[in-house]
């Protein structure tokens, strides 16, 4: 049987960067997934300032950036008029490379194996994982990594709770566009009867990117449009987005992922913790899920790990001091909160929720008064025939 401190399930963005950070450390760990290297899967295509700090003090952010591409003065539009210009920092970079980006800073001493756990056994003390390749692996603390998948914990008496099924659609494609007049924009939708939250374009190392998050069942005719001709359903559901982009054209294929809320419940366990999409799923619109993910592991490895390593037993009164952790709180409060909070704001037609869409214009607006000194305006150089400047139209 291998030994190790700590087994890690998992090899996502949560379990390379705990085994990157705890292998760095001296822990003898040992890192389990079924696959070599990260595939090509649709999720954080950013990294965003809370990304980064969370990343900065796991100690791997310098490493990761020369992979992504690098942006700033993102144009924010709402209601379909140009609202805010940001002057902020953000990379692109596609998950599957975000990924094997920290799997290649995981230092040599961590044990990688090929391999899917099949069965777990929990103990105060020490913890046995039984491997389909008819190994069998025994250590201190369990970290789940897993992810979506619930089969493994549902095993062990945990339980994943439906909070929002079908609760959004996640739609993701490469475009092609000539002389944008922007590094990134996010434009929100322009009318709730469309079921749009936004849709984002800015650069991956690949070229430009668009992700567009919508509140859509996945029988909606208009999703069927979609499939059949992408850019024509957009341009049905956001009929002034092409004052700020011109002409889009799609490149290669279209990904589309439904997004369901779940939440694990009978978590408190002896030896193994939940980092990430394992204890709690977000929804994409909230922008929250990768950053979740990030803090749950950096406040894990650099704090509660180490500190139940270094002492005897591994038992639940150890392990629910990380999840009674504030800052985790505060995150997985906020985020199932933006979650929902999104969609309402979305698709609400009462008095209140259109003037929250108008207040959330104004206050973009206004802010980048403060910043630049005047209301945001499209650059001369990049002039739309036959429309009127966008600050005037609003």
């Amino acid at each position: 049987m291998r030994q190790a401190d700590v087994a890690i399930v998992g090899a996502g963005l949560a379990g390379s960067l705990a085994a990157t950070m705890l292998g760095r450390a001296g822990y003898s760990v040992v890192l389990v997934d079924p696959f070599d290297r990260a595939r090509p899967d649709f999720r954080c295509e950013k990294i965003e300032r809370p990304h980064a700090d969370s990343l900065r003090k796991a100690g791997v952010l310098d490493e990761i950036l020369p992979a992504a591409r690098r942006y700033e003065n993102i144009w924010v539009a709402r209601l379909g008029r140009l609202a805010e210009i940001k002057p902020i920092v953000e990379h692109g970079i596609a998950y599957g490379d975000l990924v094997n980006a920290i799997r290649d800073l995981v230092p040599s001493g961590v044990t990688f194996l090929r391999d899917k756990v099949t069965g777990i056994e929990l103990t105060g003390e020490r913890q046995t994982l039984a491997l389909a390749g008819s190994e069998s692996l025994s250590a201190r603390l369990i970290i789940g990594a897993t992810g979506l998948g619930a089969g493994l914990l549902e095993r062990i008496g945990m339980h994943r709770r439906e909070i929002s099924k079908h609760h959004s659609l996640s739609i993701a494609f490469d475009a092609e566009a000539a002389n944008l007049p922007f590094d990134s924009l996010t434009y929100f939708g322009e009318d709730p009867a469309h079921r749009i939250s936004y849709i984002t374009l800015f650069p991956l190392p690949s070229g430009l990117r668009v992700n567009l998050f919508s509140y859509h069942d996945r029988a909606d005719p208009w999703l069927r449009a979609f499939r059949e001709d992408p850019m024509a359903a957009i341009s049905r559901a956001l009929p002034n987005l092409e004052r700020l982009t011109g002409h889009l054209s799609v490149r290669g294929g279209v990904k589309i992922r439904p997004v369901d809320l779940i939440a694990t419940e009978n978590f408190a366990r002896p030896g193994i913790v939940l980092v990430g999409d394992a204890f709690s799923t977000a929804c994409p619109v909230s922008g929250t899920g990768a950053s979740k993910a990030l803090l749950d592991v950096e406040r894990l490895c650099n704090i509660y790990a180490p500190a139940w390593l270094a002492s005897p037993g591994m038992g639940t009164d150890k392990i629910t001091t990380f999840y009674r952790d504030p800052a985790k709180r505060r995150s997985d409060a906020h985020s199932l909160k933006s979650s929902l909070l999104s969609k309402r704001f979305a698709l609400g037609q009462a008095l209140l929720w259109r003037a929250l869409r108008w207040g959330c214009y104004a206050g973009s607006v206004m802010r980048n008064v403060a910043t630049h000194g005047h209301l945001p305006h499209r650059p001369a150089e990049y002039p739309v025939l036959g429309e009127p400047p966008m600050h005037q139209s609003a």
